[in-house]
């Protein structure tokens, strides 16, 4: 077999102190063209190629994968729909969070008159605290709110420290229902969250290759300012 070891500064090149993908408002950087003739990538932009390299190594095993599309179908989610993803738990301890869905309700009304034709879609939420769901049920009454947590608890919040106190039917069960959103997320039309988790980035490599960056919408304020989104 043939390993591919890229030099220092092939690696610098390819994403170093955030000067591509999503930490760089410069076009030109965001999607250069880049290629690996060894693996069969000629002028692909540093987005696709991302998406394309997530594709390759991210893999879940059919089981896995099978039971997680079981139970996004479940949901109903047949048409176009928005995805809100939640994220509080033990990021307060990080970083400032958002306490209220106002500004997920906000971003969502923009979406559906900018991209589903002022006609109201289903939301799907995601969120390590179950009790937004019932925040945004009281906030928009009519709308058609979907989760995992319909089926689950983490009234709390997703809290790092905790996992080693579960067991092995409490961290299949997480996991199970984290998956799900995951796929839930990507598969979305339009994906509206927040810049404090890591899962945000992933789910944006993760989406589909022509989705475009005015479907990804961050609630919360961005790193770095003037960001395509």
């Amino acid at each position: 077999h043939s390993f591919i070891t890229p030099k220092p500064k092939e690696i610098s090149r390819a994403d170093h102190q955030g000067r591509s993908s999503l930490t760089s408002n410069n076009p030109k950087e965001r999607f250069e063209l880049m290629s690996l003739p060894h693996m069969g990538y000629t002028d692909v932009d540093r987005i696709s190629l991302k998406k394309h390299f997530l594709r390759r190594m991210f893999r879940l095993k059919p089981h896995v994968r099978d039971a997680a599309c079981h139970r996004v179908s479940s949901h109903g989610l047949e048409d176009d729909y928005i995805a809100l993803s939640v994220r509080r738990g033990d990021k307060e301890t990080e970083t400032t969070i958002l306490h209220t869905v106002r500004p997920y309700i906000k971003a969502a009304e923009r979406a559906i008159e900018s991209h589903f034709g002022g006609v109201r879609p289903s939301f799907f939420v995601a969120t390590d605290d179950c009790a937004v769901m019932e925040e945004f049920r009281k906030a928009r009454p009519k709308w058609n709110f979907v989760s995992e947590c319909d089926n689950a608890s983490e009234e709390n919040g997703f809290v790092f420290k905790d996992m080693k106190l579960w067991n092995d039917e409490q961290t299949d069960a997480h996991f199970g229902k984290f998956i799900a959103e995951m796929i839930a997320m990507a598969t979305a039309k339009y994906w509206i969250g927040v810049a404090s988790t890591n899962v945000s980035y992933w789910i944006y490599f993760m989406r589909s290759l022509d989705a475009q960056d005015d479907t990804f919408v961050w609630v919360d304020p961005p790193r770095i300012p003037g960001l395509p989104w």
